[in-house]
Formats: structure tokens, C-alpha cells, sequence
């Protein structure tokens, strides 16, 4: 994404939906889609509403309803240093799945 768009505001903007649809289609079949076809490249933004929409559907969020609140407590952290540590320390609490 990031090679092929403009990277400001890329993850904001959305794509044409018929694009996302077909993208989808693509990634449901099983299928690895060729993201560098020219439909795509033209329409960058499908690609990224399709991942913003994959993690929306997760049926338990990627960083899990039973981490949040320690998410928010370590991302309220004023020193950078001790929240980045803080952070790394609840990430390692993530069931393995959504750890990988």
C-alpha cells in the first residue's frame, strides 16, 4: 500500500466498493490475489478498507476486549520510554494467534 499510494491518509480515505468487493471475492476463494494489477494499483484504497474492514469483522478484536483496558492504561503513559515498555509487556499477553 504504502509503496504504490500517496501515504497520507491512505488508511482514512476508502476505496471504490466494487473493488473492495472484488478483492474480497479474491481473498475468500482462497486465492492470493496479484495486489499489483492495475486495478488495484488505480484504486489503492480498496486494499486498505479491505484490511480496516477484515479487523472490523473480527468477531474479538486483533488486541482482544480482555487486554483493552490494560492497552489503554499503558498508551496513557506520559514518558515514551515507560510506555513503550508497558506496551510490549501487555502484547505478550495476547493469545498467540493475535500475538503473530
Amino acid at each position: 500500500v504504502e509503496q504504490h499510494g500517496v501515504v497520507d491518509g491512505i488508511y482514512r480515505l476508502s476505496g471504490v466498493s466494487s473493488n473492495i468487493q472484488r478483492l474480497r471475492q479474491e481473498f475468500d476463494g482462497e486465492r492470493c490475489p496479484e495486489l499489483r494489477q492495475e486495478q488495484y494499483l488505480q484504486d489503492i484504497h480498496c486494499v486498505s478498507s479491505l484490511l480496516k474492514a477484515y479487523f472490523r469483522e473480527l468477531p474479538n478484536p486483533l488486541l482482544t476486549y480482555q487486554l483493552y483496558h490494560k492497552f489503554a492504561d499503558a498508551v496513557a503513559i506520559q514518558m515514551e520510554e515507560a510506555r513503550l515498555v508497558k506496551i510490549k509487556e501487555v502484547l505478550k499477553e495476547l493469545p498467540l494467534p493475535h500475538y503473530r
